[in-house]
């Protein structure tokens, strides 16, 4: 009862209520927008170094163009045009830059702003897609940057690589930049970079200088706080852009107008889920679960937007181990529709099954590879055991009893690899187990650390089949293709795949016997589209027919919006229905925080600019020591030390919890268990109060003591007592007679008859000495047998007195020891007695 009682106590106080009160007036009514995004913790030395160990720099550093890969449209940024002309063996970029776009210290942006920025993330860094695919860049004024782009690039490298870098001032980062000058051109001349590098990993700024609409306002390991400028480029230029959706278009512009963004660092995916099913964000950018995704797409006033995410799982085979046949006959064993239903993160949305398992995105499967080309080229590898059986046996191996055997008569059995850990694609490696010892072959899941994945999976090529991207993440195939036939094949031992193959005429025009590694490379140049169909059209055959890799599903992701608070300058039916715009939404939340927020096409609502906001307070209790903080409310709170009851407004309670430092649930002292001992007092112990609060004593040397273990043992570590019960008197005379029989001379008939006298007393106490040590009955029983024993030969040797030699004397001895031996079994009983 008592236990239900402390029960019942603790769901009271978890049942703590919720009150709230109006603030005393603001001095200021500001607009926050609440961002929740999973990212790395800020850097021990808390870093303004835009290229090491930096703090976040979204909202204040900002590119020369926005590209958005699923409209494949650069959306001008800090660059207000682009132009290319053919140069030889290059492609002219011709980069014009808006005048009048400022910095934070109040300078003008200027080509020697971006000549910097390339120069350091290009030749001092070392970023390969700049040097390698424009050696050379240079500025013939002001405003005007010309890129040397080689025709062998990628089409999408201009977007996705090198347009859309960061751009820092040459106020900050000129001193690693020396000689530079406009006109004029990088990669600088005659300049030590290795030297340059180690400076600038040392170099620290105290703050950030951007043309972005935000500054620092704050920041902790877990939050950052941006505050609006006063001026920012977007609205004191009236620029605007333009958003095609069908065949409207509709235009935007204004600048950012959230007075702050409150951006929250991501620490785990669990611990997020109550919150933002809770609406205490604007906007996510996470993993949700499938109950996190369901609520908040179900609940009024949000909109939780998903797409394809570019990416997705694929099962890699090791082409030495398992031949054509075999690969293909797995690859039928295995029911994809039944995978796509497990392999998941928030539910089965997540998740687009590869109809035609080619490696290229299910959204952009037909902008390549026409329908009829792929219904006569290409196998759907729909479940079908019968024909995986049919495949199996061709290849040699046998069905007994349901389970496969191998050519040389060794049970089928294949390991799985997967990355340790990661949701959705372990048990999508437990699926394919499940169903790969369905079919009767023996299967295992290996999960494997991540950060061993390369040496094992792609240097070593040490598996049998392993849970993998197919990747993509470029609206352009070659980056699926790259991966498998060069990643993993050229140098390495990966699939263990030879990309020397044969291709059927009609498949595309590069037929016959191809190089896949060579198709693949070829396709990562820039090349008229019709070209860029003919490699895919090959390399998509070759994917699919050879089956290195067997594609799965494509990933999908998810944010989520609060549209009470958060407002579309369109409205969100248009933002709802740009559906190519989306996708770069998913992708890549620097164009949300970057374009969307910074153009103005996120702006607040009336609700996020409530004059009047309501606080409400709850009680939370520290975990750690929490410093002095400004609540919601503006008041000042703490600080509190660890175990501490706060009353503080209901977004900082969360905000503690989130972060870890606090918790809702108060802490649960238990009632002290007492428990009881029973001592001897070895001296006269006067009367003292027990760590049970009661009163006990005072004893006499020799009284038994039933007092609490912290009291007892404390008495016997001052030698006040013993656990050790003192020996009866009797004990006592038997010892000393037993002395005094020792000590006589040996063989006299008086010594005999003594000792017979002492074990006859010995026979007598036993019960005595049971009552008063409370020693069990069993223990008395065969304490007295012992006795008994000993006595009897005793009386034997009493009988034979006369006739004694010295073995009677050993006798004598044994007796001795005997009688010891018994007295010794008293006190071991005695003492587990008490």
């Amino acid at each position: 009862m008592r236990r239900v009682a402390i029960v019942l106590l603790v769901l009271l106080l978890l049942a703590t209520p919720t009150f709230a009160v109006a603030p005393p007036a603001l001095a200021q009514k500001k607009t926050v927008m609440r961002i929740l995004q999973p990212c790395e913790p800020p850097p021990t030395m808390r870093s303004y170094n835009a290229f090491f160990s930096s703090l976040p720099s979204y909202l204040i550093l900002e590119p020369l163009f926005y590209y958005s890969r699923g409209e494949g449209k650069f959306y001008p940024w800090l660059a207000e045009s682009m132009t290319k002309e053919p140069a030889g063996d290059y492609i002219k970029v011709i980069v014009k830059l808006r005048k009048g776009v400022k910095w934070s210290d109040g300078k003008e942006l200027t080509a020697k702003d971006v000549l910097t920025t390339y120069w350091i993330w290009g030749w001092i860094r070392k970023w390969w897609p700049i040097w390698k695919l424009t050696p050379k860049i240079e500025a013939t004024d002001d405003y005007t940057v010309i890129f040397y782009l080689k025709k062998t690039a990628p089409p999408w490298a201009l977007g996705f690589w090198i347009l859309s870098r960061a751009i820092v001032p040459y106020t900050q980062y000129g001193k690693f930049a020396p000689g530079l000058k406009v006109p004029g051109s990088i990669p600088l001349k005659d300049v030590d970079t290795d030297k340059l590098l180690e400076e600038l990993k040392e170099y620290k700024p105290d703050k950030y200088i951007g043309t972005g609409p935000y500054v620092y306002k704050s920041y902790t390991d877990t939050e950052w706080v941006y505050e609006k400028r006063d001026h920012y480029w977007v609205k004191d230029l009236g620029v605007t852009w333009t958003l095609k959706v069908g065949k409207y278009e509709y235009k935007f512009g204004g600048g950012a107008q959230f007075d702050e963004i409150h951006w929250y660092r991501r620490i785990s995916d669990p611990a997020s889920w109550p919150l933002i099913m809770a609406g205490k964000f604007d906007y996510t950018w996470t993993g949700l679960s499938q109950t996190c995704y369901e609520t908040v797409s179900k609940k009024p006033g949000y909109w939780a937007p998903s797409g394809p995410w570019l990416h997705g799982h694929a099962l890699y085979f090791n082409c030495e181990k398992f031949p054509l046949k075999v690969r293909q006959a797995i690859a039928y064993a295995i029911d994809r529709v039944e995978y796509c239903k497990i392999a998941v993160e928030w539910g089965p949305e997540s998740v687009t099954r590869a109809e035609w398992p080619v490696c290229i995105s299910p959204s952009d499967v037909y902008n390549w590879l026409p329908k009829d080309w792929l219904a006569k080229w290409i196998d759907k590898y729909e479940y079908n055991p019968d024909k995986a059986e049919e495949l199996l046996k061709e290849a040699g191996y046998a069905k007994k009893d349901g389970l496969w055997y191998t050519p040389d008569g060794k049970r089928f059995s294949v390991t799985i690899h997967v990355p340790a850990g990661w949701a959705g694609w372990v048990p999508g490696a437990e699926n394919i187990a499940t169903q790969l010892k369905r079919f009767g072959i023996d299967a295992k899941v290996v999960e494997l650390d991540w950060g061993m994945w390369g040496t094992t999976i792609r240097e070593k090529g040490a598996f049998d089949l392993a849970i993998d991207f197919w990747t993509y993440g470029t609206y352009y195939p070659w980056d699926s293709y790259h991966r498998f036939y060069y990643d993993y094949t050229v140098g390495v031992g990966g699939l263990h795949f030879s990309p020397i193959v044969e291709v059927p005429e009609g498949v595309s025009k590069y037929s016959g016997k191809v190089n896949a590694t060579e198709l693949a490379e070829k396709l990562g140049q820039t090349l008229p589209k019709e070209e860029a169909v003919e490699l895919t059209k090959a390399l998509a055959y070759i994917t699919n027919h050879y089956l290195p890799v067997l594609q799965l599903h494509e990933k999908k992701w998810a944010n989520t919006f609060n549209i009470e608070r958060v407002d579309c300058a369109l409205g969100w039916s248009v933002l709802m229905a740009a559906k190519d715009f989306q996708i770069e939404m998913g992708n890549n939340p620097g164009f949300v925080y970057g374009f969307m927020i910074g153009s103005g096409l996120l702006r607040p609502s009336k609700a996020a600019a409530a004059p009047t906001p309501v606080v409400s307070y709850l009680t939370a209790y520290a975990k750690t020591d929490i410093p002095a903080f400004t609540g919601v409310d503006g008041k000042t709170y703490g600080p509190y030390k660890a175990g501490e009851v706060m009353v503080i407004p209901k977004d900082d309670a969360e905000r503690l919890v989130m972060e870890g430092k606090a918790t809702f649930t108060p802490p649960v002292t238990l009632p002290k268990i007492v428990t009881y001992l029973t001592a001897y007092a070895k001296t006269d112990i006067p009367a003292f109060t027990g760590v049970d609060g009661k009163t006990y004593g005072p004893y006499k040397a020799g009284e038994v003591m039933v007092i609490p273990k912290d009291d007892a043992e404390r008495l016997v570590k001052e030698g006040k007592a013993t656990f050790t019960p003192p020996a009866p008197a009797i004990l006592k005379s038997i010892s000393d007679t037993t002395s005094s029989i020792l000590s006589t001379a040996k063989g006299t008939s008086e010594a005999v008859s003594r000792l017979f006298d002492a074990v006859s007393g010995l026979s007598n106490v036993v019960s005595k000495v049971s009552d008063l040590a409370k020693i069990t009955s069993d223990t008395a029983k065969e304490t007295s047998k012992a006795v008994s024993s000993l006595s009897d030969s005793i009386k034997d040797l009493k009988a034979t007195i006369s006739g004694m030699t010295s073995l009677v004397y050993a006798s004598i001895g044994v007796s001795v020891i005997t009688l010891i031996l018994v007295l010794v079994t008293l006190a071991v009983a005695l003492r587990k007695r008490s």
